[in-house]
């Protein structure tokens, strides 16, 4: 049985941060994958790198493999219900405005959160105020900069694959806090290694025609999914850290700043700008995360 890691408070909370920041820079080179190859195509490759990575630290790690029959089998239900929840994600973003990912965004966090008060989880008037903040600056940090509506149908279609994403990100996060406890990186990996079989399994089943990629994109199929996987993998297990030191709730909310994370990277990087709701959102999840990590 591997130790139970645990640290102060305040390292439990700059842990969660760090799922924050790579499930942020995650997502912004999703977008970008998107944009440049199908949303088949970055799911694949990212979960499939996810796996590998959590198949060398399988083989890598001192310790011994996981054997627990209850972290194995949560830790792989929660790899089974990331997988539709991140493809239903990617066509929301695909298919609707950026309204539609705002309850993805910040929804997601509300689960856990109810979770752990359902089992006996509390925040102080600071903490309540702290978590307030940042589900207030999750949603500013995504709503939309203008009002451009897609045709209703689709925006139909993006709302059901939202509120699908919502819950599955929101189960994600109680299971793999229900998974860590004992063993936090060997529940990850088990999560992220079912995760590869399962879009195995999809790609067998459904195999997609080969499709001639210019020159000047090939370079984009295999490093911008593998470095999706790789900062999601690690968005995964620094979740799964902190929430096995610390309270359930405060970790998924701060863990669900990421939004707030990729629009920085869009404006930084890509030059966007940066509307006035989206500044105050950014500035409301940086309060949030003073309040919550004091």
């Amino acid at each position: 049985m591997m130790p139970v890691v645990t640290f102060p408070v305040t390292w439990e909370l700059g842990v969660a941060g760090l799922a924050a920041l790579a499930w942020g820079g995650s997502d912004f080179l999703a977008g970008l994958g998107a944009r440049r190859v199908s949303v088949r195509t970055v799911l694949i490759g990212s979960k499939a790198t996810g796996a590998v990575l959590a198949v060398l630290y399988l083989l890598a790690r001192p310790g011994p493999l996981p054997h627990d029959a209850r972290t194995i089998l949560v830790a792989a239900a929660a790899g089974l219900v990331g997988v539709p929840a991140m493809a239903l994600f990617y066509l929301a973003m695909r298919d609707g405005p950026l309204a539609i990912v705002t309850p993805v965004a910040a929804g997601a966090a509300l689960v856990p959160v109810a979770w752990g008060f359902g089992h006996g989880e509390h925040l102080d008037a600071l903490g309540v105020a702290g978590a307030v903040t940042a589900l207030a600056g999750i949603t500013l940090a995504s709503l939309p900069a203008t009002s451009t509506r897609p045709r209703a149908a689709a925006t139909f279609r993006a709302t059901l694959c939202a509120a699908g994403a919502a819950l599955g990100f929101g189960a994600y996060f109680v299971l793999l806090h229900e998974a860590a406890p004992q063993d936090p990186y060997g529940a990850t990996a088990c999560a992220r290694i079912t995760g590869g079989l399962v879009i195995l399994l999809f790609v067998l089943l459904r195999p997609a025609p080969a499709r001639p990629v210019p020159a000047d994109r090939r370079w984009t199929i295999w490093l911008l999914p593998a470095a999706v996987g790789v900062s999601d993998t690690l968005a995964d297990g620094a979740f799964a850290l902190s929430a096995t030191g610390g309270a359930l709730g405060t970790a998924a909310i701060l863990a669900s700043l990421y939004p707030a994370v990729t629009v920085a990277l869009n404006v930084t990087l890509l030059r966007e700008h940066l509307p006035r709701v989206h500044l105050l959102g950014v500035l409301s999840a940086l309060v949030a995360v003073a309040c919550l990590a004091r």
